[in-house]
């Protein structure tokens, strides 16, 4: 985790991609939001909208924090130095777990103060659930991103473009800034069996209409996440080990 700190603190590009990036979602979004409030009358429609966002932002950076360390170690032909020492893959995994907290807080951070000053929206305004809410993302984030890191593993750096596109499948499907009852019939199917469409949903409501979630709503979160966080880190295990014995750590491609 430390080494990845000092190549962040290092290097431009890493910091400039903390902040860019949403900082641009959130302007187009935010204005875009503003513009659909002016047209709806429903009551904060556009704080639901920079709400979803800004949790969608901490989605995709946490899970893209653990793939992508790992390729730009394999990018760098630097595997095989670091397992050429006594670390671990389980070492290495709680590294770029607790590097993705404090990178993603910072991004957070960052965009919700921007989104108070520029739209007066208050994302922690919904209480206590927020924290929940931000606590099950980073879960889900870990798992995902996980089972990003094993394809990459199994399969090599042909698939590398995962690290930034394969969250994106579940972007329209989970409600991020729309209820699921607008989606088609087999999607909805699908966006009930993934936490964040609970997330998303239960923001939403809190935000536009003040109703917190059902008990039921939070422990399917909670055993969804549990779910796919031991199933993530059980493909990255296997994934790890499968690479190790076909040499791949020496030459990444």
């Amino acid at each position: 985790m430390l080494r990845h700190v000092y190549e962040m603190w290092a290097t431009f590009d890493r910091k400039f991609d903390i902040i860019f990036w949403p900082t641009i979602d959130l302007l187009i979004f935010g204005l875009l939001s503003i513009h659909v409030q002016k047209l709806s009358t429903q009551a904060n429609l556009s704080g639901a909208i920079i709400g979803g966002l800004i949790l969608w932002t901490l989605v995709y950076s946490v899970q893209r924090d653990i793939s992508v360390s790992l390729l730009e170690d394999a990018w760098s032909r630097n595997l095989y130095n670091l397992f050429s020492t006594p670390l671990k893959a389980g070492e290495m995994l709680i590294g770029v777990m607790l590097l993705s907290i404090g990178k993603a807080i910072i991004t957070v951070s960052f965009v919700t103060l921007l989104a108070w000053g520029l739209f007066g929206f208050k994302l922690f305004s919904v209480g206590p659930l927020i924290f929940f809410f931000i606590f099950n993302i980073f879960i889900f984030g870990w798992a995902f991103g996980c089972l990003t890191v094993s394809l990459i593993f199994r399969f090599g750096s042909k698939l590398q473009i995962f690290a930034w596109s394969l969250i994106a499948l579940l972007y329209p499907i989970s409600g991020v800034f729309y209820p699921l009852s607008i989606l088609p019939g087999p999607l909805v199917s699908i966006a009930k069996i993934l936490p964040l469409s609970y997330i998303f949903e239960g923001l939403r409501e809190a935000i536009i209409i003040g109703k917190i979630p059902p008990a039921s709503d939070l422990f399917i979160i909670m055993i969804l996440n549990s779910i796919y966080l031991m199933l993530g880190i059980w493909a990255f295990m296997a994934g790890f080990r499968n690479a190790k014995n076909r040499g791949w750590f020496i030459h990444p491609s």
